[in-house]
């Protein structure tokens, strides 16, 4: 196992997570690698920093779930050719994996023209709902990784990717039964924040953000949970840097390692 507690999070001994007190000024941080969870206290204070015990856990998809970068990058490749664009290589798109394709599109052609970055954000969804959501593999482990927190918590996928191609995507894996909804972005490009998602996600819900915790790979993710007051997971197998990860409650290093937070 190799899983960083970052600010005031650990394993209760009864086998139930329970989210670090959210508390963002003056966190501590620490590292802790090849320990039980168990032990994670023993490097640490043992304030009494924890709140309720976790009941809800949010999943980012792309780069948390799946490792979705071949259809993804090959799929802006073709919108930008079919606009007669030459594309950046794919070495050079990877920061385009987890931004939502309106902000993905403006950084590549221009913010100002609107028009331009709709119509690229339409000729890729075209191609991807056709065949780019194919171009797309499991992370190992996942699988089991949410056999095992289906029994300690509520699962939901909460991704900046438009709801009908996540679906498709849950369905292509058979992982859709593991989850009790879906949280997408609209066509309009509504909700394609994580701010404004997991908000939406908490509301429509009515979750509590104190049982709630966001599992993600990229700063979207752990700045979409922050600002909503909730736990964060950074899943460091995905496409983030450590930098992006930083402010994030833990940091796990494998699927399993998210599990054994809960066992």
């Amino acid at each position: 196992m190799d899983c960083r507690r970052l600010d005031n999070g650990d394993r209760l001994g009864s086998g139930s997570y329970r989210a670090p007190h959210v508390n963002y000024s003056g966190s501590r941080r620490f590292a802790c690698s090849n320990q039980r969870i168990e032990s994670l206290s023993a490097c640490c204070d043992n304030s009494p920093v924890w709140q309720p015990i976790v009941t809800n856990i949010l999943f980012d998809l792309d780069g948390t779930l799946t490792d979705s970068r071949p259809g993804i990058l090959n799929t802006i490749q073709h919108a930008l050719r079919a606009l007669d664009i030459e594309p950046p290589p794919q070495p050079d798109l990877l920061w385009c994996v987890g931004p939502p394709l309106h902000e993905i599109f403006s950084r590549l052609l221009s913010p100002a023209d609107t028009s331009a970055v709709q119509r690229a954000v339409n000729l890729y969804r075209e191609r991807y709902h056709r065949e780019g959501h194919l171009e797309n593999s499991l992370y190992a482990g996942v699988p089991e990784m949410l056999s095992a927190l289906k029994s300690a918590a509520r699962l939901f996928v909460v991704t900046s990717k438009h709801q009908d191609s996540a679906e498709r995507i849950l369905d292509h894996f058979e992982l859709r039964s593991h989850f009790d909804s879906v949280f997408g972005s609209e066509a309009s490009g509504r909700l394609a924040d994580k701010r404004e998602l997991v908000r939406h996600v908490l509301d429509t819900l009515q979750l509590d953000a104190a049982n709630t915790l966001m599992v993600g790979d990229r700063i979207h993710d752990i700045v979409g949970g922050r600002h909503n007051g909730i736990g964060t997971i950074g899943a460091a197998w995905g496409y983030g840097t450590s930098a992006e990860l930083a402010d994030a409650d833990h940091v796990c290093a494998t699927p399993m390692d998210v599990a054994a937070l809960f066992s």
